[in-house]
């Protein structure tokens, strides 16, 4: 990999005092060390995976307790480390990868001179540290608790087990320990590489996990450099490989900062468009010819059941990887706003709403039939289930990053397992988009996304798509989506004088009329099978 030139001419004024760091003097470091810096220290420092990775466990399990002092983690690693003539220098280079700057003072080391030197901040520059190594270190520091949270959810899917462990670089070491990352053998003292590295699988996660396709092609290109040459002194290599990487890394973020229009007038105008007000004398009541012309609403004080799916946050799995055509599933923020309005509009209007939100595509099927197994009882008139995602056509997406068929989620309503749901309503709602492709990610307004000639074969379904075919669906970052805020306000204002298809339309009107301003495309789309008038409230 790229190799600093200084390191070939240990003995000058930096390392006068390169003899202070002793076996014993390691020893002592130890309790200036603090735990979350001591696995650091020993992901870059231990050369086995494995040994590093059962000494971690080992020294996380006793870290607060007396036996801690008993593991010196760093003079075990010394005692073996000491047969190469290098073994003080890695030390120092880890120290500085590590910005442990306060143990570099007391070794007697001038810190300004040792940054220059390893340039630890440089993620394609090493001296003797693995490059690999030190590349993983630093998407390590950069990794949030939340993209942790992700990568190890995308981990479970290839049945690596790392629940227990909640660091990054301990993850790292479990993923070499069971070969899904492959290290070959890095000599420290000639600088030259046996074997070859594979960092494939990780990259490829990486590719399909947001914000982080700049580090897959850092690992790449590190991999692709050792594997092709043995030896990378030269400086003129050095200065092309980074120049060239560099280049790529910029393009790659560059092509990633799409326009944004956060359309902070959108809701104003939302707030301040006001429907024609019609009096309630238009609106003549029904009721004789309710029982004949609409289905019956069995118990006024429980209507039925109003099942949410909120996904908000999306990682990437072993079976989306596979099937990925393009696109990294963003987060779609601003979706939690859509859950609270349409928890508090159902729960006003007599439903018993059950909520679950960043359901893997398994956990979907799961909830939903444990909702129908659990929740539905003979006197529920309706049952309502409502999924915000991303979507293509005839699909949304679970947290996962795998598609749904709404056409399966359907038969699941419409099979055995569901025979409570049979002969009474159901009310999909589905605010997602319906576009060929893949949604387009980064615009704060932004797309959510079923098929051309699409149709219902089941009784006794509406289904209410946020847009119809070939569009997109719009969400506001900060106040929630077009579709969802604008039926919760129509429903409210018009569940006493109106059947739901009737008030669908509106919703429909409503939502052309603001995209219209907004200049963008979104017609919300009905599909029904309804055999009957479907109310939610006795009509006044």
């Amino acid at each position: 990999m790229l190799h600093s030139d200084t390191v070939s001419q240990p003995v000058d004024n930096l390392f006068t005092n390169i003899n202070n760091i002793s076996i014993d003097i390691l020893s002592e470091l130890q309790k200036d060390v603090n735990p979350y810096d001591m696995v650091s220290l020993v992901f870059l420092l231990y050369d086995t995976p494995d040994t590093a990775l059962q000494r971690l466990i080992l020294y996380q399990r006793v870290s607060k307790d007396v036996e801690a002092n008993n593991m010196n983690l760093l003079y075990d690693w010394a005692l073996y480390a000491q047969s190469r003539s290098t073994w003080r220098y890695e030390f120092l280079e880890a120290l500085a990868i590590c910005r442990l700057y306060k143990v570099i003072r007391k070794l007697g080391f001038n810190v300004s001179n040792v940054k220059k030197h390893y340039l630890p901040d440089n993620i394609y520059v090493t001296a003797y540290i693995d490059p690999i190594k030190k590349a993983l270190y630093k998407i390590c520091e950069n990794m949030t608790l939340e993209h942790l949270s992700k990568f190890k959810r995308t981990l479970s899917s290839y049945k690596i087990n790392i629940s227990e462990h909640d660091m990054c670089e301990i993850i790292f070491l479990e993923l070499m320990s069971q070969k899904f990352i492959i290290l070959g053998q890095y000599d420290k003292q000639t600088k030259k590489y046996n074997g070859d590295y594979d960092i494939e699988k990780l990259a490829v996660i990486f590719d399909n996990l947001s914000h982080f396709d700049k580090y897959a092609l850092i690992l790449r290109e590190i991999k692709n450099q050792i594997n092709s040459q043995n030896n990378l002194n030269s400086s003129k290599q050095m200065s092309s490989v980074d120049n060239k990487l560099t280049s790529r890394v910029n393009d790659s973020l560059i092509q990633s900062k799409i326009t944004v229009n956060d359309f902070k007038e959108t809701f104003e105008y939302f707030n301040q468009l006001q429907l024609e007000e019609e009096p309630n004398s238009i609106f003549k009541s029904d009721r004789t010819k309710l029982d004949i012309d609409a289905y019956p609403l069995k118990n006024l004080k429980r209507i039925g059941v109003c099942c949410i799916i909120n996904q908000e946050k999306f990682h990437p799995s072993k079976d989306s990887i596979k099937q990925r055509t393009s696109t990294v599933l963003s987060d779609r923020l601003g979706s939690t706003y859509d859950l609270i309005a349409l928890e508090e509009t159902m729960t006003s209007l007599n439903f018993e709403v059950i909520s679950k939100s960043n359901l893997d595509q398994i956990e979907v099927y799961q909830f939903i039939r444990e909702v129908i197994k659990n929740h539905i009882y003979p006197e529920d008139s309706v049952f309502m289930l409502c999924i915000l995602s991303h979507g293509v056509r005839g699909h949304v997406y679970a947290a996962d990053s795998t598609k749904i068929k709404i056409e399966d989620i359907q038969n699941l309503l419409d099979s055995d397992e569901a025979i409570q749901l049979h002969g009474i309503p159901k009310v999909l709602i589905i605010q997602a988009c319906q576009i060929e492709s893949e949604p387009d990610i980064y615009s704060k307004l932004v797309a959510d996304s079923p098929r051309s000639g699409f149709y219902l074969k089941k009784s006794h379904f509406l289904i209410f798509w946020a847009t119809a075919p070939s569009y997109e669906a719009f969400r506001n970052e900060e106040k929630g989506s077009l579709f969802i805020q604008s039926l919760c306000f129509l429903i409210k204002k018009r569940v006493e004088h109106e059947q739901i298809s009737d008030i669908f339309t509106k919703v429909t009107d409503y939502v052309s009329h603001l995209c219209t301003f907004l200049q963008q495309h979104q017609v919300p789309f009905i599909e029904t099978t309804l055999r009957k008038k479907l109310y939610l409230a006795v009509p006044h």
